[in-house]
């Protein structure tokens, strides 16, 4: 669908249901470069995001209003109304442009007929280039079937419905496409369910979500009832960056990955930092047994707040200097707020991480097995408060300092 965008300011986009476990999925069929962008909605973030205000006419039978993006819960909740006016949509974007990769919603849509709720990346004449799209469409008549549709220099019918086996306006799942020089694969819950080949779009976009009633394409959407005060509801969003990306964002420059080589010294000990809290990460205890809790506490220069990281592949083991053990995940969960402690190493996927340049010169330490961050409960700043994981939030407590402390 297109999106007209009057100029505004340029400038960037997970529940317990399963966030990282599929985009973990998704990743075994593609080549990552390790950038990642995880767009929670547990509040609207004016720096990353903006709502819209004004009419697209032709079909979207509303005016969009910031009224109808509303905040709960750790979701997000774009409504159709009514004004004196007529009847409102809510849209919601990213300020940043995204390039070829993964990109995922975890959502639930409007069951109306003659409605809309979608997921999209979209650029056009307003930002000042041809009209790209690629599109996840639930029309609300029929939720057990989504629509993948995409638009090239304004050139789209590209349109595929896919029988999905279940209602999507009942329960949250996960969508997703795949997007490469070349080809766009669709997935639902993490499976590959279409791809398309032909006249692919190639230039980065914005990602948006939006909901709207119809109005003049009742063969499409079937006539619209006039019912108001209905939601569509999204959880999370994300974005996973190609290794070999040829139009990767444009607006910022993304942060580079580690890749193959490693960024630190294998030799060297290093301190790590909780930019949220500015306490370090630290065995509890100066203990060396297995399964000894992973806390922050003020650096003092303690061995046991001192760490190597050592690469293994694309991945970081991150051994105490005091110990001897590894970083790791209690049990292998998957689960967000899932303890962090130190073990023997054995080559479990939870004990390996991925470490990615983030702001602030600080890094995300993201785990290999579950995809979620290392990060500080309940965004603590006290010593003593327990290390997890969690999924990506944007939050300081998921970014960290890493510098040589000897």
């Amino acid at each position: 669908m297109k999106s007209k965008f009057i100029s505004l300011v340029l400038g960037t986009v997970l529940t317990i249901s399963g966030l990282f476990m599929n985009i973990s999925m998704v990743k075994a069929a593609s080549a990552w470069n390790g950038t990642h962008d995880g767009m929670s909605f547990d509040y609207h973030d004016n720096n990353q995001f903006e709502m819209s205000s004004w009419s697209n006419g032709g079909m979207f039978n509303c005016t969009w209003s910031p009224n109808n993006v509303a905040f709960q819960n750790g979701q997000m909740k774009l409504t159709i109304d009514k004004n004196g006016s007529g009847y409102t949509g809510g849209e919601y974007r990213t300020k940043k442009y995204y390039g070829y990769g993964l990109y995922q919603v975890n959502m639930k849509p409007i069951k109306n007929p003659g409605v809309v709720s979608s997921f999209f990346t979209y650029t056009g004449e307003s930002d000042g280039t041809k009209w790209d799209e690629i599109d996840i469409e639930f029309l609300g008549y029929d939720t057990t079937k989504v629509q993948f549709n995409y638009y090239t220099n304004g050139q789209g019918n590209h349109e595929y419905l896919y029988n999905l086996g279940f209602d999507a306006s009942q329960s949250f799942h996960t969508y997703g496409f795949d997007w490469n020089q070349g080809s766009i694969t669709w997935y639902v819950d993490g499976k590959a369910v279409y791809t398309a080949t032909s006249n692919i779009p190639d230039t980065p976009g914005k990602i948006m979500m939006n909901v709207w009633p119809g109005i003049g394409v009742d063969n499409w959407l079937q006539p619209y009832n006039g019912r108001t005060g209905i939601s569509a509801y999204y959880d999370w969003a994300s974005w996973d960056a190609h290794s070999n990306s040829g139009n990767s964002q444009t607006q910022p420059t993304p942060s580079q990955s580690t890749g193959s080589a490693s960024i630190f010294d294998s030799s060297k000990t290093y301190k790590i930092i909780n930019y949220g809290s500015a306490l370090s990460l630290d065995v509890q205890g100066n203990r060396r047994d297995n399964g000894i809790n992973i806390l922050q506490y003020p650096f003092s220069g303690n061995a046991n707040q001192k760490w190597y990281l050592q690469k293994e592949g694309d991945y970081y083991i991150i051994k105490s200097a005091s110990s001897g053990k590894v970083l790791s995940i209690q049990d292998s969960a998957n689960w967000d707020g899932a303890n962090v402690y130190q073990w023997d190493y054995y080559g479990a996927e939870s004990q390996k991480w991925e470490i990615y340049p983030a702001t602030n010169n600080t890094y995300k330490i993201i785990n290999h097995n579950s995809g979620k961050c290392l990060n500080i409960a309940y965004g603590s700043n006290q010593a003593n408060a327990n290390v997890e994981q969690y999924k990506d939030c944007g939050s300081n407590y998921e970014l960290w300092w890493i510098d040589i402390s000897n």
